[in-house]
């Protein structure tokens, strides 16, 4: 985001700008917010035709005429005032749908480590309610600051026409009322902006609590919960309250300073129809004008109030929308044609804090077709290298080269249409089998669906459900076992058919048949690809080319599993860890001379 603040004038003319693909309406709002202006201040100088001219003299003609014209005025009024509200929320709603679509395409292009530094909750409110500050905006504009400046000074005319020095007297009240308006309106803004960061948090607690809600029922942390719930729904309240009162007591401080000029117009006015220097009629419409123009001034007042709580909202989607993506194609970036699939860490290093390095000078070459498995502990940087081939992040240092071509000179797109992920927490979205599937190409046919699902071992259970890939799998999957939303992933990454394959612990969660048959499929799916292996069962990478034994941020090991086990260094000592109760278990050289020491 710009570091330099914004004005209100350029946010005012940012916010504008999303109404210009509808200027025509827009235009059309403006021309009818004059009629209905115009029409708004007949009335009162009808009024003083009524008293002067009908009453006193008692023309009774006059007051038939008068009457039809009142009539007329009034239907005028509500049929423009209808055709005016219905294309006021035409111009809203095309406005925010227009905002909610740009801010979407936004957050799509905005790198992971956005997502990892943001409450879901706070997202979700710079998505929805937030978007609809810029929507109340627009309505101020055209229905309330427009309307009630042309209103004003309709009426501001008419009343120096009637008598000047009266309505001179009134409008040196006007300094007040702005000074009020500004002090009120910066504290209300204060507060509108604490009370959205809580009900963000308060939303963030909420789902979090829904996700999980078997660990809450596990753990029983219900009332712990609940005592939370409770403590920020009260606090919510009392800084709610505190709003109501500020915006009361702004409202009451107006009515005062708008209350006093009217009181001086009876008191003069009065006097002036005494002498004889004023007629009644004129009076009344004097003291109703004055009274209608305070209260567009008044009404002025009031939206600045609700300028300032609503541009809390803009900003927060200004921030939002300001925000520069970190991964974003450069200038001359280049589409890959016919990848080969070989590819070179030089020298990566990688941090997602600056003090706590996950990677530090690696370097390491995979040949097109190779498949290689990461070992290492939580934390070593095995997620991270896979994040990094798929160019979710940027190496802080070095750099990672796909056929000779740095990453960061390939389309992100391409970059992506040309590999593929298969992780440990699978995705899966509250749709068909079917489309879950073909996600992986869109112009997949329904055979090669099937093809890829048979290829990933899951098509036999497809076909036993009722309604076989057209059944719905519900939010997040949660309909199918840990095993088959992974085959159905693997189907999904086989349609796609990458030339480069990452396998981020996909079986590390499951039981041993839906092990085995996610590891043929994915035997299935390694061939003839440049495949990384992210391991948490060693068993899942005894058939790769190399294995890469991570730890304190760098290398430590690299070679076959054989090779590496031979070696007894880090990678046998993980292997016998895992396979310490088991008939290929290996001891290591201290226990054997332990277990010599013990037979002499």
């Amino acid at each position: 985001m710009n570091k330099k603040k914004q004005t209100f004038f350029k946010k005012a003319i940012r916010i504008v700008s999303y109404a210009r693909p509808f200027w025509k309406i827009f235009l059309m709002l403006i021309i009818i917010t004059i009629v209905l202006s115009l029409l708004e201040i007949v009335n009162p100088y009808l009024i003083k035709i009524l008293i002067d001219d009908i009453f006193i003299a008692k023309n009774y003609g006059l007051l038939v005429a008068l009457m039809l014209f009142f009539i007329f005025v009034f239907f005028l009024k509500t049929i423009v005032g209808i055709f005016f509200s219905y294309q006021a929320e035409k111009l809203e709603e095309n406005v925010v749908l227009g905002v909610k679509r740009q801010l979407f395409k936004h957050l799509e292009k905005l790198d992971l480590g956005f997502f990892y530094t943001k409450q879901l909750g706070d997202i979700l409110v710079r998505l929805d309610e937030d978007v609809y500050g810029i929507e109340s905006f627009i309505g101020i504009l055209i229905d309330s600051i427009l309307m009630n400046v042309l209103t004003g000074t309709f009426i501001l005319v008419i009343c120096f026409l009637i008598n000047w020095k009266v309505t001179l007297s009134c409008l040196a009240f006007f300094p007040f009322f702005i000074i009020t308006q500004k002090y009120f309106g910066q504290k209300i803004k204060k507060q509108r902006k604490k009370l959205i960061e809580i009900g963000a948090g308060f939303l963030s607690f909420l789902q979090e609590s829904i996700v999980s809600i078997k660990t809450i029922k596990t753990f029983v942390l219900e009332n712990l919960k609940l005592k939370k719930y409770t403590r920020t729904s009260r606090r919510l309240i009392r800084e709610d309250l505190k709003l109501n009162l500020l915006e009361s007591y702004s409202g009451a401080v107006v009515g005062l300073i708008t209350f006093t000029p009217l009181l001086i117009i009876l008191w003069y006015g009065g006097f002036k129809v005494i002498t004889g220097a004023l007629t009644v009629g004129s009076l009344m419409a004097l003291y109703t004008y004055i009274g209608k123009l305070f209260g567009p001034i008044s009404e002025l007042g009031s939206i600045n109030v609700a300028i300032q709580s609503t541009m809390v909202s803009v900003d927060r989607v200004f921030e939002f929308l300001d925000r520069v993506p970190k991964i974003q194609d450069k200038k001359g970036a280049i589409e890959l044609k016919d990848v080969k699939g070989k590819l070179e860490f030089k020298n990566v290093s990688f941090f997602y804090n600056k003090d706590e390095p996950v990677l530090e000078n690696i370097s390491l070459t995979i040949k097109p077709g190779e498949s290689i498995g990461l070992v290492g502990p939580s934390g070593s940087g095995k997620s991270t290298i896979a994040n990094l081939v798929g160019r979710f992040f940027d190496p802080v240092k070095g750099k990672i080269l796909l056929d000779g071509i740095d990453l960061r000179d390939i389309k992100v797109e391409s970059l992506r249409k040309n590999s593929g992920i298969v992780s440990q927490d699978t995705i899966l979205f509250n749709t068909s089998i079917k489309e879950n599937i073909r996600l992986g190409n869109l112009k997949a046919t329904d055979k090669q669906i099937e093809e890829a699902a048979k290829l990933a071992n899951i098509h036999d259970f497809i076909m036993s459900l009722k309604h076989g890939y057209n059944t719905k799998i519900g939010e997040r999957g949660v309909n199918l076992s840990g095993g088959q939303q992974q085959r159905l992933s693997i189907a999904r990454t086989i349609l796609k058919n990458p030339k480069i394959l990452i396998l981020d612990e996909a079986t590390s969660s499951l039981d041993t048949e839906s092990e085995q048959k996610i590891q043929d499929a994915m035997n299935f799916i390694m061939k003839g690809r440049t495949t990384i292996i992210i391991a948490h069962r060693l068993s899942t990478i005894h058939n790769v080319n190399k294995i890469v034994v991570l730890k304190d941020h760098g290398v430590a090991e690299i070679g076959g599993f054989d090779e590496l086990i031979k070696k007894k260094g880090i990678f046998y000592h993980y292997y016998n860890i895992q396979f310490r109760d088991q008939n290929n278990y290996i001891p290591e050289e201290n226990e054997e001379q332990t277990e010599g020491a013990n037979g002499e």
